[in-house]
């Protein structure tokens, strides 16, 4: 069993109530992740490729579970911040979700306008 396995059966729409170990085991594998990425595209590949996915639930940034969309964990679990992320990366592009909540998921590629004449 993956590691990505055994994170997914935990995961649900709230934060996910973890142990110590695991806990280790997310910040060790997503962590160095966030640390490497120059910019939110680069990122996104880099989580999907693990099985993760970035989005917005309830207007709080979190990484998710890639095939459900679960909600896995914050920013705050791994000591990052918004903030850090943005003055790092620039502003993320988010296509928001139908409904009237804050949720939405991450662009991997913006939409790009056309030139006006």
């Amino acid at each position: 069993m993956t590691a990505t396995k055994e994170i997914s059966a935990m995961a649900s729409n709230g934060p996910a109530t973890i142990d110590c170990e695991t806990a280790a085991l997310i910040r060790a594998v997503i962590l160095p992740l966030f640390e490497a990425a120059r910019s939110w595209p680069e990122l996104i590949d880099a989580m999907q490729k693990r099985g993760y996915g970035l989005a917005f639930r309830e207007g709080t940034f979190c990484i998710t579970e890639a095939d459900t969309g679960a909600r896995l964990c914050g920013l705050r679990f791994l000591g990052l911040t918004m903030e850090q992320l943005i003055e790092r990366m620039g502003r993320p592009c988010v296509k928001a979700a139908p409904g009237g909540t804050a949720d939405g998921c991450l662009m991997r590629n913006p939409p790009v306008r056309a030139a006006i004449h």
